[in-house]
């Protein structure tokens, strides 16, 4: 549901790797849905709610963040008891709260998952069937949730070659606000900086420089609703990460060469240990 970046990426995959019998795409908008009509990965089309989520083992809401609770609410009524449904929300605990709720006393199987595997591009435009590969993926199911279904649905992301870790909701909204949503907004803090600089600055810059900003050129509405999402959190984690910005830049003032030498030391042995 969404046929974006990951939604389309999702759709290659599945297709590539032969995991469903059958693809359906729901999409707002009918331009979008002709395009994916096009395509080879996708099977069936529909701009009806009701009428894609009919008789789907599993159902992955890939809309924009902004929009996930709305369709979970919508959906979660017409799918059938036996359907898994998920989504791909950077933020969790809003989600899974509001299709917690949805789900009340129906039965109906909700499981929140975040496949780590976007990119500063955006779009079906952009979209790569290798794009979920040796990725990471976080499930945040609930105590309440059968060990049946959130097995069956860590086994459908290990089907994409991805590696499942499993969170509360509250833990991985904590855990992204450090390693996802903190390195976005350093980034795009690094090149408002750099934008007050003369232009010919950038046309000396290596590729450190365009490696550490890369990714603030990811689209910024989205991420505005995503650190929206988790304020708090990445609030918690902006304070944390000026301790230690503020640590450096004491070093530096008093000339503490080899207590810097031991900082820059720590992290890159941090960095190394982190798989490429």
């Amino acid at each position: 549901m969404g046929p974006g970046l990951l939604g389309a990426s999702l759709g290659m995959a599945i297709r590539k790797r032969e995991i469903s019998k059958s693809i359906r795409v729901w999409a707002r908008k009918q331009s979008s849905l002709q395009k994916c009509k096009e395509e080879v990965w996708c099977d069936e089309i529909s701009s009806s709610l009701e009428e894609a989520v009919n008789a789907c083992d599993l159902v992955v809401v890939c809309t924009p963040i902004m929009h996930i609770e709305e369709t979970l609410q919508k959906i979660i009524p017409k799918c059938p008891e036996e359907t898994i449904i998920t989504d791909v929300g950077s933020v969790k605990g809003s989600i899974c709260k509001v299709a917690n709720e949805s789900s009340s006393g129906k039965g109906t199987c909700f499981i929140g998952s975040h496949p780590m595997a976007g990119s500063e591009k955006s779009g079906m435009e952009n979209a790569n069937a290798e794009l979920f590969e040796n990725r990471t993926c976080i499930i945040t199911p609930y105590p309440k949730d059968s060990i049946v279904e959130i097995e069956k649905l860590e086994s459908f992301w290990r089907l994409l070659g991805m590696q499942v870790h499993r969170e509360t909701p509250k833990n991985h909204d904590t855990i992204v606000s450090s390693i996802s949503h903190l390195p976005h907004l350093i980034a795009s803090s690094l090149a408002d900086h750099l934008a007050s600089c003369p232009s010919s600055w950038l046309e000396m810059a290596g590729q450190g420089f365009k490696d550490t900003t890369r990714i603030a050129q990811g689209d910024p509405a989205l991420w505005c609703e995503i650190m929206k999402s988790n304020r708090e959190n990445l609030c918690d984690s902006l304070d944390q990460w000026q301790k230690s910005v503020n640590e450096v830049r004491s070093l530096l003032h008093a000339e503490k060469w080899d207590n810097l030498t031991q900082y820059l030391s720590d992290a890159a042995e941090l960095r190394k240990k982190i798989k490429s």
